[in-house]
């Protein structure tokens, strides 16, 4: 079963690398995408924009989390053309 906490930990911390491995690895164990879309990548960005309108986090740090949704989002897409 596909780590959706681990996804929006990875896309918390802005590592965009460890996001795009994580989500293919859900993907080679056949999660649905909107899954992993509304479980990790959503989930990960609530807590972020949460995080920011309390001004725990800033601009840059936002902006590292948009990156590392971004990564998942386009492994996401590549498996949907396949």
């Amino acid at each position: 079963m596909a780590d959706f906490q681990g996804i929006a930990d990875a896309l918390i911390k802005g590592q965009a690398q460890k996001v795009k491995e994580m989500v293919q690895q859900a993907i080679k164990e056949e999660t649905a995408p909107v899954d992993i879309l509304q479980n990790g990548l959503i989930a990960g960005m609530a807590v972020v924009g949460e995080r920011f309108k309390k001004n725990e986090i800033y601009v840059p740090e936002v902006l590292i989390a948009a990156r590392a949704m971004h990564a998942g989002m386009n492994e996401l897409k590549r498996s949907e053309e396949r």
